[in-house]
């Protein structure tokens, strides 16, 4: 099983942001998804030993510390995927990978099956990763699903004078499921501007081993997820959660931040297991933007507050409140009220 994971840190992924200040990104929103699974075939794409070193998917490059699955970097090299990608600057975008694959010989047949989904809008993030395996692993198999959903958005505080945090709070809620030997992991990133991205939270399970990770560093669990289930039968960690961010600002300057939420599982051999090894990460109805506080120079938290943002959607205390809609879609509307009201005149002659 060719997987890429490495141990914790602050900074996990870095993200493309601007290069200075004075340049703001477009606000954006990107999802992926992948299923991938098979055998690298040593030699297939062009002989000797290509098909023989792995990495990441290149649209996923930019995370780094996260449990992926490794690709051959020579070509498909008779391994399975199914991988799908899409963003947009404005509205909302998701996309689904599946794939059920069958491989090895008769007197070590194994056997995959991958499911993922990535969801984003502003404000809302969704993944999942479903996986299941059935044989023996060796250096050349790959097995996993993975997924991401991230957007970018370029926010200006008012309401107060000088430097500031903006304090988003988001609401999680989903189920995280290990059974046999299986590495599974729920992530969220942040960035802002042309910084580092870092660790907000994570669910983590590396085999039975399962670690929580919030903004405060290591937990010994969430508040409102609960752990059942046994090694052998299989781990479950659900629930709902909220963890709290706290960002630097500048009042009346635009500032650029980035969340990315990441799923993945990593299946291994199922040799002398009662079940298939497999994972399941589902928290695609989350992660939801549910509360914001800004925080003024002297720590305290401001009354009032306004956000502009550059996606035109509309944010409160309560998180996100609604999106403006875009140019073309207003003109669609105002011609449509228009049409409507004339055939109200026609009619009342």
């Amino acid at each position: 099983m060719r997987q890429y994971a490495c141990a914790t840190a602050l900074v996990m992924f870095g993200l493309s942001t601007v290069p200075s200040h004075s340049v703001h990104a477009a606000p954006s929103v990107q999802a992926y998804a992948l299923s991938a699974g098979g055998e690298s075939i040593l030699g297939s794409e062009g002989g000797g030993f290509s098909c023989a070193t792995f990495g990441p998917d290149s649209r996923t490059a930019n995370f780094q510390g996260v449990y992926q699955v490794g690709l051959p970097t020579s070509g498909p090299c008779g391994v399975g995927v199914d991988a799908r990608s899409a963003s947009a600057a404005s509205g909302a975008v998701s996309v689904s990978s599946t794939l059920a694959v069958g491989f090895g010989s008769s007197v070590d047949p194994r056997a995959f099956v991958g499911q993922s989904t990535g969801r984003a809008g502003f404000g809302n993030l969704g993944v999942r990763a479903d996986a299941t395996y059935s044989g023996s692993v060796d250096a050349f198999t790959v097995i996993g699903a993975q997924a991401f959903g991230q957007q970018t958005e370029s926010m200006t505080f008012n309401g107060g004078i000088g430097s500031g945090f903006f304090q988003p709070t988001f609401t999680i809620d989903g189920t995280l499921f290990n059974v046999g030997r299986a590495d599974s992991q729920l992530a969220f990133f942040y960035s802002v501007g042309s910084g580092p991205g870092l660790l907000g939270f994570r669910i983590q399970n590396t085999r039975g081993d399962i670690t929580y990770y919030g903004p405060s560093g290591y937990v010994p669990s969430f508040a409102g997820m609960s752990l059942t289930g046994d090694l052998v039968n299989g781990l479950t960690v659900a629930g709902s959660t909220t963890f709290t961010l706290n960002i630097p600002i500048a009042f009346g300057a635009a500032t650029d931040i980035t969340y990315a939420l990441w799923a993945g599982t990593l299946p291994s051999s199922s040799v002398g297991l009662l079940t298939p090894s497999g994972g399941a990460v589902d928290f695609d109805s989350t992660v939801k933007l549910t509360g914001i506080n800004v925080v003024g120079a002297d720590g305290q938290p401001l009354d009032a507050f306004t956000i502009t943002s550059g996606s035109g959607t509309l944010y409160d205390r309560n998180g996100v409140t609604a999106s403006v809609p875009e140019p073309r879609t207003l003109v669609l509307m105002l011609l449509g009220l228009l049409g409507l009201t004339l055939a109200r005149s026609r009619r009342s002659f």
